[in-house]
């Protein structure tokens, strides 16, 4: 048996001292990567472009609201007039598809990027993300913040006067398997709750999810730079102050999954770079069976450094 015996005899502590080192470390390097980039000349090139979807958009997913709590307060917003919470991760409006990140890959030096941070609201058991064309999707940094704010109350619920209770459940999801980030209880109208990001694996994305209500989702791109679009309701973005040079551009929709091209950037000029999704399979980051158990499939829970 290998390993330093510590003065009482413990293997088993040692082991926890190691993997807790490395976890640190672990961390620490996922934040020297991202603080990588540096402000420098700001580029004059411009890239933009239309998200299109090809096909007919998968319906939207329907939760019964009876099998989870708070249902008379929940089903007062996305309510089918039937009991049933609506989810519609996949919008098309006249063909153009929204709630999508475009990103520029690799770029080290170019306009100044001030990261604030994400936030997010609870609204009637939905996670609202703000700042942006999109409510369902946004861009996390590691090492950066994300605050969740509880808005909900329930005047006519003895119990919910003061709040509804949620539990706000963060994933790191990469393919099929997914571990837990944070899972911390927020109870009260006005409550804030704040936690540091780090994703450890490269190309993984984030998940945030309801304990209590598994039909609260939103979905977060890992950045490292502020070259970086949101896709709202018109399908466009524009990425500006692009320095010359080749690049990967990222387009990436937390269900139809991620599509990457190589582009060139001249000195000054506009790149017009599209992108076209189709139904495609299932996404990981969302329960097949919409009514299932909240968890996203192999999870793994860890705590990041800090924690």
């Amino acid at each position: 048996m290998s390993g330093i015996i510590l003065m009482d005899g413990s293997i088993e502590m040692n082991k926890l001292l190691v993997t807790s080192f490395m976890v640190v470390m672990t961390g620490l390097l996922m934040i020297s990567t991202a603080s990588a980039y540096e402000a420098g000349p700001a580029g004059q090139g411009v890239i933009q472009g239309t998200i299109t979807f090809n096909g007919t958009p998968p319906p939207p997913k329907i939760f019964d609201l009876t099998k989870f709590p708070q249902p008379r307060f929940c089903g007062e917003v996305d309510n089918d007039g039937g009991g049933h919470r609506v989810f519609k991760d996949v919008t098309v409006n006249n063909g153009r598809l929204q709630d999508v990140i475009v990103y520029l890959q690799d770029i080290t030096r170019g306009k100044p990027f001030h990261f604030n941070g994400t936030d997010v609201t609870i609204d009637h058991c939905r996670f609202l993300v703000q700042g942006g064309p999109s409510t369902m999707i946004g861009v996390v940094m590691n090492g950066g913040v994300i605050r969740i704010l509880n808005e909900d109350a329930d005047p006519t619920d003895p119990h919910s006067i003061t709040g509804v209770l949620h539990n706000p459940h963060g994933y790191e999801v990469k393919g099929h398997s997914s571990s837990t980030l944070f899972n911390k209880p927020i109870p009260s109208k006005g409550q804030l709750l704040t936690e540091t990001i780090y994703l450890h694996n490269p190309g993984s994305t984030m998940l945030l999810q309801g304990d209590q209500n598994n039909y609260m989702n939103a979905f977060f791109y890992p950045v490292e730079n502020p070259y970086y679009a949101i896709v709202g309701p018109d399908g466009t973005y524009v990425i500006d102050q692009v320095p010359p040079g080749k690049y990967n551009l990222i387009a990436w929709h937390p269900t139809l999954g991620t599509q990457e091209k190589e582009i060139e950037v001249g000195v000054s000029g506009t790149v017009t770079v599209n992108f076209e999704f189709s139904t495609t399979t299932p996404s990981p980051h969302l329960n097949k069976d919409p009514n299932a158990p909240n968890r996203p499939p192999d999870d793994i829970s860890h705590d990041g450094p800090g924690k």
